[in-house]
């Protein structure tokens, strides 16, 4: 939904550029464009707004999931965000799939405490909406009780694995990213060395009329018989 994106930036343009950068506002709006159930409708626009604190977050979801996932990280809020806003503005069934994500956020984060003391609050608010996110926001995947089960059943080494792999795809997005602006910033740099070569050859011409543009090859060269 590229169309969406007006709309999304329009609202990202409000916020601190020191605290949500450029590259973050174009991770989130990119995540939203690309979801499918995305359409920027006026419901979804004041989700998003609440979840960046633009507006006053509601008591009933926003406040409750901000509260929660305090120590996250920026970019896994950014992350979060791009699971739930476009789940807004559903059927009733997505309608209860939202309070069951938001009901299920203490719990699912106590569960995994006791069975990882030693993981940080940052990472056991990133695996638990992970979790969450997967199996609770879409609608028909797991009950509450379904999903209190499974996450019962798991251990610490495979609520480790998890946690592992998920960083391990934030590292290779983040070293895609790099490698994309060096490779931007390198075609950018010969661009304009390329400009200024022509430019210092044109100098020189325009000094001893020596030299011509040859349209046919793109490049400067002598006036045959000019000395």
């Amino acid at each position: 939904h590229i169309e969406t994106l007006p709309a999304i930036y329009e609202s990202l343009v409000k916020m601190d550029q020191f605290a949500f950068t450029f590259s973050m506002q174009a991770q989130l709006a990119a995540d939203l464009a690309r979801d499918p159930n995305f359409t920027a409708s006026e419901e979804q626009m004041l989700s998003l707004k609440e979840g960046l604190g633009l507006r006053t977050p509601g008591d009933e979801f926003w406040m409750p999931v901000g509260t929660l996932t305090a120590s996250m990280d920026p970019e896994d809020k950014i992350n979060l965000l791009s699971h739930i806003v476009p789940r807004f503005g559903g059927n009733p069934e997505q309608e209860a799939a939202l309070q069951a994500f938001v009901s299920a956020l203490k719990p699912t984060f106590a569960t995994i405490k006791s069975k990882c003391p030693g993981m940080s609050e940052g990472d056991i608010q990133l695996l638990g909406t992970e979790l969450l996110a997967a199996e609770i926001l879409q609608p028909g995947r797991s009950t509450r009780e379904q999903f209190a089960a499974w996450l019962g059943a798991m251990t610490e080494p495979d609520l480790m694995s998890y946690l592992r792999r998920r960083k391990m795809f934030k590292e290779d997005a983040v070293a895609e990213m790099k490698t994309m602006q060096e490779e931007r910033a390198a075609e950018e740099a010969r661009v304009e060395e390329e400009k200024q070569k022509m430019m210092e050859q044109t100098r020189k011409a325009r000094e001893d009329r020596s030299m011509r543009f040859n349209p046919e090859t793109g490049k400067m060269e002598e006036i045959k018989g000019k000395k």
